[in-house]
């Protein structure tokens, strides 16, 4: 292993009944690039996203300059950069912002990382687009801003998976200048690609994998030397001709003629002699009477060792741009027996306050805010969020109090307006329907690849979900001030003191806080923004339209009212309406708060459990 970058060694993963690895074996130079071929579904993505920490082994080792992926991922996390099949950049920040962002996350200061963003956009050219937002760039701008973002701690190994799939030329050609000076300061890269001219310019080894395995291995000229030295093209006048063209040739050369790319083509492996070959394939040709538009000789291609090692050209369908990876595609059915040991249990980790040091608090701390930044600026800059944030309620608020509120009037408690009885309860809605977005984020961060760079990078694994949630519950005490001071323009009244208010106030964000938290694990869960967008209309439509939300509980039916009164969305309104309406500690408190303090208790190790067992 001296010297290797990557050293893998019988990997093997499984999907339930499908076998993506069998039994990998590679060794990767460093300073070098390694190129990954292989059709679609060969477990090419596979082997990336277990080298790249994002998937564990079923048996195998793998290991990054020493550092093996699976009993300590932190530091190999330290060691490398991803660029995924899609540019995993925000859209909706700037291109300098997303740099600073994964900057600070890589532990940069504020400086640094305003510092390290301007070389980086000097150099991948983006300079003068660097303060447009990320949505405006184009395919080749964004995947050279994914490659930068790659490159913020200079790794000593970066996995480049597809990197230039759907780019036209010209990006293309930035890209590979840009692994080549890599390559001469010293990065180690390892390329998964459909083009195989990209491999053939760009990889110093390469590896053919198909179902699984590695089944052939060696630099581009040892690959094209298996199929012989040179091959034969035969270009016929007229396709109507190939069968007793494809006769006449049978015998003339090393093997069977094969079709090209066109009706009218055919090719065959040459011997050393070649000159000789063509005299003998022209004399076979005109013999046999068969009209023929040109002859030539021509070195292999990496194509063409495609073609004759696995039957079928590189697919072009590679990424998942439906989701589908290679994790979740058949390969083949390996038995057991056929692959390596299964991996010894990892080092059994230490209590959770044994690895807590002050330290590692601060930076998960540090990237928590971050993050949380980042999901605020969502916030500011997607209008359709503003206004569905803003105006619902608000609506909600205008349509009760004056088009419903002489119907319900009669049946609040005495003296009690309904702008005062339903303005609390329109809080407790707003945060509860808000919760919903918690998992549209996440599901479409999980869609773009963003949280799969997180995962790859040095920062502690709980900040994104903290991020998320901790942003989440300052837009819901924003949202809450601008619901109140509405009211406050249309009659409502905190009755109580400023202490109740603000009670009241926190109370209501805490549920909020609480619903998140169940959200983001129904993201991780189902791992679509439609499904979590369906899964929060069951859950949420019935829990706020069955509550004292909008009218008293008793005045609905009594199989109804058995289930409203022990609501959280019921306990949490009339709680949040009591401290503002009346002095003293409401009766429905203790059941407001038991049902927050379960909720984070139940979530928060649910969801992130589950967000480290992506793995």
């Amino acid at each position: 292993m001296s010297g290797s970058a990557i050293h893998v060694e019988g990997l093997v993963k499984r999907f339930r009944t499908t076998t993506a690895l069998a039994g990998i074996d590679l060794n990767v130079e460093e300073a070098s690039v390694f190129g990954l071929l292989g059709p679609n579904g060969a477990g090419k993505t596979t082997l990336v996203r277990i080298l790249a920490t994002l998937l564990a082994p079923d048996a195998g080792t793998a290991r990054v300059f020493d550092r093996d992926v699976a009993d300590d991922p932190a530091g190999v996390r330290e060691l490398l950069g991803l660029t995924g099949q899609f540019a995993a950049v925000d859209e909706m920040l700037t291109g300098r912002e997303n740099l600073q962002m994964f900057g600070r996350l890589f532990d940069l200061s504020a400086m640094a990382a305003r510092r390290r963003a301007d070389e980086l956009l000097e150099r991948f050219d983006l300079a003068d687009a660097g303060d447009r937002r990320v949505g405006t760039y184009s395919g080749g701008m964004r995947r050279r801003l994914d490659l930068a973002s790659s490159l913020l701690t200079r790794p000593r190994v970066l996995f480049l998976d597809e990197p230039t799939t759907g780019l036209d030329p010209r990006s293309r050609n930035e890209i590979w200048s840009v692994v080549r000076e890599l390559v001469r300061e010293g990065t180690t890269l390892l390329l998964t690609t459909q083009y195989l001219e990209e491999a053939d310019q760009l990889a110093d080894r390469i590896a053919v994998i198909d179902h699984g395995r590695v089944i052939a291995q060696g630099t581009g000229d040892e690959l094209k030397d298996r199929i012989g030295g040179k091959l034969l093209e035969v270009e016929l006048a007229s396709a109507v001709q190939r069968d007793r063209a494809r006769s006449a040739l049978v015998g003339v050369g090393c093997g069977e003629p094969e079709p090209g790319d066109q009706l009218t083509q055919l090719t065959l492996p040459a011997p050393h002699d070649g000159l000789a070959m063509i005299e003998n394939a022209a004399s076979a040709l005109r013999r046999a009477e068969v009209a023929v538009r040109d002859l030539r000789l021509r070195r292999p291609t990496l194509e063409d060792v495609f073609l004759q090692l696995t039957g079928a050209p590189p697919s072009e369908d590679e990424a998942d741009s439906e989701g589908t990876t290679d994790e979740r595609r058949p390969s083949a059915d390996v038995p057991a027996a056929d692959t390596r040991a299964a991996r010894p249990p990892a080092p059994t980790r230490p209590p959770l306050w044994r690895r807590l040091s002050p330290g590692k608090i601060r930076a998960a701390g540090s990237d928590a805010r971050v993050v949380s930044a980042r999901n605020l600026l969502h916030f500011i800059r997607q209008p359709d969020l503003l206004v569905f944030s803003t105006i619902q309620p608000i609506t909600f608020v205008l349509l009760f109090s004056f088009v419903f509120g002489g119907a319900i009037s009669p049946s609040l408690p005495s003296g009690v307006s309904y702008i005062d009885y339903l303005l609390p309860g329109i809080l407790v809605q707003s945060v509860t329907f808000r919760a919903s977005m918690t998992a549209l984020g996440l599901a479409d961060d999980l869609k773009l690849g963003v949280i799969d760079r997180f995962r790859t990078m040095p920062m502690a694994r709980s900040a994104v979900l903290v991020g998320r949630t901790a942003a989440d519950l300052v837009r819901n005490v924003l949202i809450i001030g601008l619901m109140i001071l509405v009211g406050y323009v249309i009659g409502f009244r905190f009755h109580a003191g400023v202490v109740e208010a603000l009670g009241s106030i926190v109370l209501v964000s805490a549920f909020g806080l609480a619903l998140s938290w169940i959200f983001a694990f129904v993201a991780l869960m189902v791992r679509s923004a439609e499904a979590a967008q369906s899964a929060g209309f069951v859950i949420l439509f019935p829990l706020v339209f069955a509550s004292s939300v909008f009218v008293p509980v008793s005045s609905m039916p009594s199989w109804l009212e058995a289930f409203a009164n022990v609501s959280p969305v019921t306990l949490t309104a009339d709680a949040a309406r009591s401290l503002a309406l009346t002095p003293g500690v409401p009766s429905t408190l203790n059941g407001a708060v038991a049902w927050i303090a379960g909720i984070l208790a139940l979530f928060v190790p649910l969801a992130v459990w589950r967000y480290r067992r992506m793995t």
